[in-house]
């Protein structure tokens, strides 16, 4: 487990003819993929690469476009099981708005506090007057019969609103507070 609060990446490549950029993030030991999605205000996905990726844009950019270019056009389904996190919550698991349904914990403004990077996610730290939470990126798979797969929702529970309606999923990790201290 590992709190990041501000994605930093060194050796950036940066395409902007496609708003996008690959490079290396030390603090996670990863390649990754920055797409920027214009949205009421702009903000980044983060897709995981590997270093081979990362090479063969260099090499081959017509090649890494093709490979990646559901996230890179943001056609179809963004949310591979490449995707690791956002800065914009509305592209984690939860219902629109979730991150509005409970009141933050000491008058805190904004939800959501940080990212915790456990096994290769960046799942999103919301403090709530009800608890904190770890909520996923959501990731939907498709598999070879069209059946759709949601890879993260099998390590999580379903939390639901004071209605008894499903609100958000989250990692049940039992005193991580501890582990983050």
């Amino acid at each position: 487990m590992l709190k990041i609060e501000k994605i930093a990446l060194k050796d950036r490549i940066v395409d902007k003819d496609n708003y996008f950029e690959i490079a290396y993030c030390e603090e996670l030991k990863i390649y990754m993929m920055s797409v920027l999605v214009f949205w009421v205000a702009t903000y980044y996905r983060y897709y995981k690469i590997g270093e081979e990726d990362y090479n063969l844009y260099k090499n081959n950019p017509q090649s890494f476009y093709k490979k990646y270019e559901n996230e890179i056009k943001q056609n179809n389904n963004v949310y591979t099981e490449n995707f690791i996190g956002s800065e914009s919550l509305r592209d984690y698991d939860g219902v629109k708005d979730f991150q509005h349904s409970y009141s933050t914990k000491n008058g805190i403004i904004n939800p959501f506090q940080y990212y915790v990077y456990i096994e290769g996610i960046l799942f999103a730290r919301i403090m709530w007057e009800i608890g904190e939470f770890l909520i996923p990126p959501f990731q939907m798979k498709i598999d070879i019969n069209e059946n759709k797969i949601f890879p993260l929702r099998e390590k999580c529970k379903l939390l639901y609103d004071n209605r008894g309606e499903p609100l958000c999923y989250y990692l049940p990790i039992d005193d991580f507070k501890k582990i983050l201290a």
